[in-house]
């Protein structure tokens, strides 16, 4: 309203009509509402559902089900936080497609093509197969298009290789080698998997939300109804915005790794075990000093404290009470 008034006093039309839905300020006023509740709402996972999601995938005993495509996009999106769009579709038989104003159509999700992968001398694997999995230790994932339209933007992850079971590299190469097993062409969303009587068919929001909260019922029998609903697709880049800042990492690398161009990430922190625990540490040597001044103070001056934070005030102590105050 500010800015619309000062342009009008100007002669000038105001810029922002938030009554018009093609309006570019209303549609960007809209999408920060948007986000800022989205960012309330979710709740990011953590080690124990992510544990879960992987008993999951195992107990299903097939390596292109649903819950191995999640867990192997979990094991990547810790690292890379992927928007919904760019890892799951709005229907599971069909692909959600960009459109440019000329007309133009992207697909939306990441395909094959977007991911390359490189040995331990920077080498590019031409063949992805098994025997692939022992000789990459790195991919550069590049993405054709984005919510804040930084398209073509790539980021390079090195490979766990004490931890193959949750390596981001070794899901990225899953998530291709299994899309090919589905007859998915390079070109075409690779989050596909093979659902009953051996249809294939694409990961929907929907679907990740109910594998979400079906590990952490599992987990947390207790959880109530209204917290379930807060785990959804988009916990999975809470999450690792969560995990960034938990491990330390400055506003500037959260913002480059994670694809964010603003500040708007500081929605997804949460007050996590991790950072609480950080917090006594960061205070352990101020701690430390206190406890060493406290300490050399005459000895019925302690006790006189003591009592006070027992809630038990010793009678020949009452001397001091007034010093104490």
């Amino acid at each position: 309203m500010a800015v619309n008034t000062l342009f009008k006093l100007r002669g000038f039309a105001p810029p922002a009509d938030l009554t018009d839905p093609n309006n570019m300020t209303s549609i960007l006023v809209n999408n920060m509402l948007r986000e800022e509740d989205i960012a309330r709402q979710r709740a990011p996972l953590d080690n124990e559902i992510f544990a879960e999601l992987r008993r999951s995938a195992v107990a299903s005993k097939n390596c292109d089900s649903a819950n191995n495509l999640l867990f192997d996009f979990v094991s990547l999106g810790r690292y890379i936080g992927p928007r919904l769009s760019e890892y799951a579709q709005t229907t599971q038989d069909k692909v959600d497609y960009h459109t440019y104003p000329s007309g133009t159509t992207v697909i939306k999700a990441f395909i094959a093509d977007d991911f390359i992968f490189y040995d331990g001398k920077r080498n590019i694997v031409k063949i992805l197969d098994e025997d692939s999995f022992q000789q990459v230790r790195s991919v550069k994932i590049t993405w054709r298009i984005q919510k804040n339209r930084q398209n073509g933007q790539a980021i390079t992850l090195a490979a766990e290789v004490d931890r193959p079971e949750i390596c981001p590299v070794r899901s990225a190469m899953r998530l291709v080698l299994r899309a090919r097993r589905l007859n998915q062409p390079n070109d075409m969303p690779l989050g596909v998997y093979r659902a009953k009587k051996g249809k294939s068919i694409y990961l929907t929001g929907n679907k990740i939300a109910e594998l979400l909260r079906k590990a952490v019922k599992s987990i947390r029998p207790e959880t109530p109804s209204d917290d379930l609903k807060r785990y959804s697709a988009h916990s999975l880049r809470v999450w690792a915005c969560v995990l960034l800042d938990e491990a330390g990492k400055s506003p500037d690398y959260i913002k480059k790794r994670l694809r964010w161009l603003g500040d708007s990430f500081r929605m997804y922190l949460r007050d996590t075990s991790a950072i609480q625990s950080q917090h006594v540490d960061a205070l352990r040597e101020a701690s430390r000093e206190v406890m060493d001044l406290i300490n050399a103070l005459p000895a019925d001056v302690i006790a006189l404290a003591i009592s006070i934070t027992d809630g038990t005030i010793d009678p020949d102590m009452n001397e001091y009470s007034d010093e104490m105050d």
